[in-house]
């Protein structure tokens, strides 16, 4: 079962640690980093404060080109350049230059298992286009979002294709009438970040519901 250790957001959860802009979140048993919120500094200091060295991290997956989650890449491949990127193919060149300064990122264009039980969505939506990690558990999927942009209900939809999907953890961004409704069947929510509706969400569903932000650990 992984644990997803949220390293950076905007939500408070843990004292000594800050909180700030954006998202980032490590799964503990795979080396791998999801976003690297805003701030390089603020990122590596709040790795430190929860015991993470960035020796550790084998992979680093971007969900979207927007600041709030690429801001801390520069600042991580330097503390590790040996880390593989996977990004999707809608990044601009900016983005992909400042990356190949320390290693080649890898292109995701579709669905793609990057390491056993775990697979990106590949590029969904239209104005803002961006994936989803998929975390395979015993009870189906845990989505990992880093703002959901594509909307959570078509992330849902994409990743049902393969699994049903037992739970969803990061940014939901605008919560439609439609995402509520896509998440009456998950077991595990926790909507943080960006999320427009998280006290509905934590009212509507307070069986599932667990509050996420910076330093909380999830061990689903």
């Amino acid at each position: 079962m992984p644990t997803i250790i949220e390293v950076y957001n905007n939500i408070p959860c843990r004292r000594g640690l800050t909180a700030d802009w954006g998202f980032s979140c490590l799964v503990e048993e795979a080396g791998l980093l999801f976003d690297t919120g805003e701030r390089g500094d603020v990122l590596l200091a709040n790795m430190q404060a929860l015991g993470i060295d960035p020796a550790s991290i084998r992979k680093l997956v971007v969900s979207h080109d927007d600041h709030d989650h690429i801001g801390g890449i520069a600042t991580i491949l330097a503390a590790n350049p040996s880390i593989e990127v996977y990004v999707h193919d809608t990044f601009s060149e900016k983005t992909l230059s400042l990356i190949r300064e320390y290693t080649e990122p890898r292109i995701v264009r579709e669905w793609t298992e990057i390491a056993d039980g775990i697979a990106l969505t590949g590029p969904l939506g239209t104005d803002t286009r961006e994936q989803s990690l998929a975390i395979r558990v015993p009870g189906g999927y845990l989505v990992v979002t880093g703002c959901a942009h594509p909307h959570i209900s078509r992330i849902i939809e994409r990743i049902a294709r393969v699994g049903p999907v037992w739970g969803v953890i990061g940014g939901l961004h605008t919560v439609s009438d439609e995402d509520i409704e896509a998440l009456a069947g998950v077991a595990y929510l926790s909507a943080s970040h960006c999320t427009d509706k998280i006290a509905e969400l934590a009212e509507r569903y307070p069986a599932s519901f667990r509050p996420g932000g910076a330093g909380k650990v999830h061990r689903v």
